[in-house]
């Protein structure tokens, strides 16, 4: 993948045209409570659990494209139930030439909400759904579409679901940490004082370290009045 398709630099502010990632929420889930420890042994931690998780996923990757697989496991999976769904879709070609489609549900997927129809356009591999362009692979009403004129629909999977990019990721390993005890720690040229305003208050609610607005100014009077 080139640069400019992920880097939030090259792409207005975004990674591969999302504004987030379940690998950001994962994480942030992972170190939420971390933050009271030692950064030593939160960096022990993490380092210690990708240097396991490395080796082990990539064998796993290697495994699944020994038995012949092209695609990860959650692609593969997410194209059986989008081919199972497609069956019940109608498509009616509307050009040929520019391969554009209309796609009908003829059974609505949630109860209560009644079947739609989505517009397909295979050259820009864009779908009414939006799913086509969010995930990068085919959602049910582009099988649906590729059945009707027979095309592969495998061709309009983004290759960075390929089991050989990512190897390209899981093939990285990581190197022996030494034991913490042994780690050379230079001295500090300058002394750390912490910041007395960040400290919680003994009594009362915790200080606030936001910018004051009108709302805050209307508690101050109050809580003056009534003392």
């Amino acid at each position: 993948m080139e640069s400019w398709e992920w880097a939030q630099i090259f792409d207005e502010g975004f990674r591969y045209g999302q504004m987030t990632t379940n690998l950001v929420e994962g994480v942030n889930a992972v170190l939420l409570k971390t933050r009271h420890l030692l950064i030593s042994i939160v960096f022990s931690a993490t380092f210690y659990r990708l240097a396991t998780l490395m080796p082990r996923i990539g064998q796993q990757q290697v495994n699944q494209i020994n038995a012949g697989h092209v695609f990860v496991e959650d692609v593969r999976n997410a194209m059986v139930a989008n081919r199972r769904m497609a069956r019940l879709m109608n498509v009616e070609i509307h050009s040929r030439r520019l391969e554009t489609f209309r796609v009908t549900e003829t059974i609505g997927r949630r109860l209560g909400i009644p079947p739609r129809s989505y517009g397909v356009d295979l050259r820009n591999r864009q779908c009414d759904c939006r799913r086509f362009q969010t995930l990068h692979y085919p959602c049910a009403h582009v099988v649906a579409t590729c059945a009707k004129v027979n095309l592969n629909v495998e061709q309009f999977v983004n290759d960075v679901y390929t089991l050989n990019r990512t190897l390209r990721v899981w093939k990285n390993e990581f190197p022996v940490l030494p034991n913490l005890s042994t780690w050379e720690v230079p001295p500090t040229t300058f002394e750390l004082v912490p910041d007395r305003g960040l400290r919680r208050n003994s009594r009362g609610h915790r200080q606030s370290t936001r910018i004051h607005n009108e709302m805050d100014i209307r508690d101050v009077l109050a809580a003056t009045k009534l003392s």
